[in-house]
């Protein structure tokens, strides 16, 4: 009989090895100057996430968090910090990484240097124990990763580096724990939240000048990913992957106005046995690590 019981939730197991420097009064896995990776976040963004990030805490990340019991939360490509920001101020022990640039933000913030860090835009360490987290949440990320120009022009080993990235995650979170990937989906043919991939044909390109919006087509590579790259980068690994609904995270602001109530009906209800398909416009990946 197996008796093994889950380890208890509680402070993160650090690993600090790595630090090459401090920017900012903030500790880097970043040895390069900051100025070399410059921060291209605007002010009326950072307020816009400010506003919009402390209610995805609590109306979204919140239950999932509680639902397996965590106490310390990693938020990967965490911005501005805001999402940290409320953690903390929840009594959580909340982490934040992102790239170079970041950190002034995160100064205005009041966020504390222990618990925020710099980290390789060229590859993604973790100051983290293996298991040291209980749950590591990321939005709206690995889409970037191995990008040229951290936007849609991919590199041509885009997929190792992005099966380092979430392999990185994954190694960091605590057994019994989970993490949360989620950015556009690939198998969706619609995107609002960004431009097309560098690599778009003339028709996509006419689409998308015409509906003004992002229309690309379902198959072959793509800046974008989707469930199956997930399962992709993990493949070998021992997890288990529960496709999440977008009701309460998505809010369709950027969808055009005249159509925005229809689009938001279909987020909100689209059917659970849908969730993991190309009729999600996100992938919303919760995926946990078993004990064994």
């Amino acid at each position: 009989m197996n008796t093994r019981t889950a380890p208890t939730p509680g402070r993160a197991e650090l690993d600090l090895s790595g630090i090459q420097q401090t920017i900012g009064g903030y500790r880097s896995l970043y040895g390069g100057v900051a100025e070399d990776a410059p921060d291209t976040t605007t002010d009326a963004y950072a307020t816009a996430q400010e506003q919009v990030n402390a209610g995805k805490v609590r109306d979204y990340l919140l239950p999932r968090v509680q639902a397996i019991g965590a106490r310390s939360v990693l938020d990967v490509g965490c911005g501005v910090g805001a999402m940290v920001r409320t953690f903390l101020d929840l009594g959580f022990d909340a982490y934040g990484v992102d790239l170079p640039g970041l950190h002034t933000h995160w100064t205005r913030n009041r966020l504390p240097p222990e618990q925020m860090f710099i980290v390789d835009p060229g590859e993604l360490r973790l100051p983290f124990e293996d298991g040291g987290i209980d749950f590591v949440y990321t939005f709206g990320v690995i889409e970037h990763v191995a990008t040229t120009d951290g936007q849609s022009d991919r590199l041509p080993n885009y997929h190792a580096l992005r099966r380092q990235w979430l392999r990185e995650l994954f190694r960091v979170v605590r057994p019994g724990g989970a993490m949360l990937i989620a950015g556009p989906n690939r198998q969706f043919p619609v995107d609002v939240a960004h431009g097309l991939d560098s690599r778009a044909s003339a028709l996509e390109r006419w689409l998308s000048a015409r509906l003004k919006v992002s229309v690309h087509k379902t198959w072959g590579d793509n800046f974008l990913w989707a469930y199956d790259d997930v399962r992709a980068y993990l493949e070998g690994l021992h997890y288990r992957l529960e496709p999440q609904a977008l009701a309460g995270f998505l809010s369709c602001s950027r969808v055009p106005g005249a159509v925005r109530p229809l689009v938001q009906a279909y987020v909100d209800r689209l059917p659970k046995a849908l969730h993991g398909t190309g009729f999600n416009p996100w992938v919303m990946a919760l995926v946990h690590k078993p004990l064994a």
